[in-house]
């Protein structure tokens, strides 16, 4: 079942959704039709350091936030006739990152500070189309702990963790309003345990490992280079040779540092097979990953396939070079080419409320700024109005009935 059939699903399911309390959610924020693009850099810290890894994990964490969209792609793709699975073409897809508010307690942070990142994926702009859940930690090259050993690198460790049942629960009820999952995570933990003391530390250093699994063999290492194999469709003009600012390759010909964070699995070329539990529950899964983030885009080629079963016409899947046979793809673009999403806003653990020793609900709501108006109508209902959304699925089919 591909991406393309759990929108399907989703599309006939009501998630609850509660919008008592949007107002705390970056005010700045109420949708307008005069509102215009907000120009603006990301940043969530700005610690110097003499150290290069730890310069590039400080930048991957500045850029490693906010909302990504890939509404402009899904347009081009039906402008070419590729529709998505077994068409060549892209679901729409929305990412959103949050980071975890260091900040809201204590001015104060190490530079060396792991950072925690809640992550949800939506389908067609709507945030009630929520499909997947993810916990992630990365890992600073220069941790804390002087008895731990990094064998990275300059590379960030990322680990990935799926969310328990109980806090993804909790999540989906303000499935449109992100600045506030920190703040629903951290009650969630509260209303399961006794602590004394100051609580936040205490969630921070163990509250946040006992709400989430973490997915074995899945760890992504972040690198400031791109490997010219794993990421090979940074050489790739999808739309052969129609030149765009989003067809052009982004690879530079030396493979030096473009500005840009490029990731791959720890597993390799082989990839990991994992227990499916948002898409297929109880079904084993073989997944594949590469990224690529910049300061406005964020590329994910995320594929998955079924190592249980073999294609029934025997047709093998190895157009993209991932090795894997004949294995049914489950999710993922068939061309091996990279969901590639635009940065709609910036979302900042520089809480407007500032730190203090009494934690407030305030103090744990983040603040959020847009980057690309034309796309923030994908925010949810907040930021649009429902003809515009109509419109703009719309546009997606009359696209497709064009070619």
């Amino acid at each position: 079942m591909a991406f393309a059939r759990i929108a399907l699903l989703w599309s006939s399911l009501q998630t609850v959704s509660s919008f008592t309390q949007h107002q705390y959610c970056s005010r700045r924020l109420v949708y307008t039709q005069q509102q215009t693009r907000i120009d603006v850099a990301c940043s969530q810290t700005s610690d110097p350091s003499s150290d290069e890894s730890d310069s590039y994990f400080h930048h991957l964490l500045s850029q490693f936030q906010g909302d990504f969209d890939n509404y402009h792609q899904v347009l081009r793709d039906r402008n070419h006739a590729l529709l998505p699975a077994d068409g060549g073409g892209h679901e729409h897809i929305h990412c959103t990152l949050v980071p975890c508010p260091h900040s809201a307690v204590t001015e104060h942070r190490s530079k060396h500070e792991d950072q925690w990142i809640l992550a949800a994926f939506y389908f067609n702009g709507n945030p009630r189309q929520i499909f997947r859940f993810r916990m992630y930690k990365l890992i600073s090259p220069h941790g804390d702990d002087e008895s731990s050993n990094n064998m990275d690198g300059e590379k960030v460790r990322m680990k990935l963790h799926t969310l328990s049942s109980e806090l993804e629960q909790q999540l989906r009820q303000y499935s449109d309003q992100p600045c506030t999952w920190w703040r629903e995570t951290y009650a969630v933990w509260l209303n399961a345990t006794d602590v004394g003391g100051n609580e936040w530390n205490t969630f921070q250093s163990d509250g946040i490992q006992q709400l989430v699994s973490p997915l074995v063999g899945c760890d992504v290492l972040w690198d400031p280079q791109w490997d010219p194999k794993k990421h090979a469709y940074l050489n790739v003009d999808e739309y052969h040779n129609e030149i765009t600012s989003y067809s052009t390759p982004k690879a530079n010909t030396n493979n030096k540092n473009d500005d840009g964070c490029h990731a791959t699995m720890e597993a390799g070329s082989k990839g990991a097979i994992v227990d499916s539990i948002s898409l297929i529950p109880g079904k084993r899964i073989l997944i594949k990953d590469e990224l690529s983030l910049w300061e406005n885009e964020f590329w994910i080629n995320d594929r998955g396939y079924d190592p249980d079963a073999v294609d029934e016409d025997g047709t093998d899947n190895n157009e993209s070079g991932d090795a894997v046979g004949n294995m049914p793809f489950v999710y993922g673009n068939r061309r091996g080419i990279p969901y590639k999403l635009e940065r709609v806003s910036c979302i900042s653990t520089r809480n407007p409320y500032g730190g203090g020793e009494e934690l407030s609900s305030h103090q744990l709501l983040l603040d959020r700024t847009i980057i690309k108006q034309e796309l923030a109508w994908t925010l949810g209902e907040h930021f649009r109005e429902q003809t515009e959304y109509e419109e703009k699925l719309r546009a997606v089919e009359e696209a497709l009935l064009k070619t």
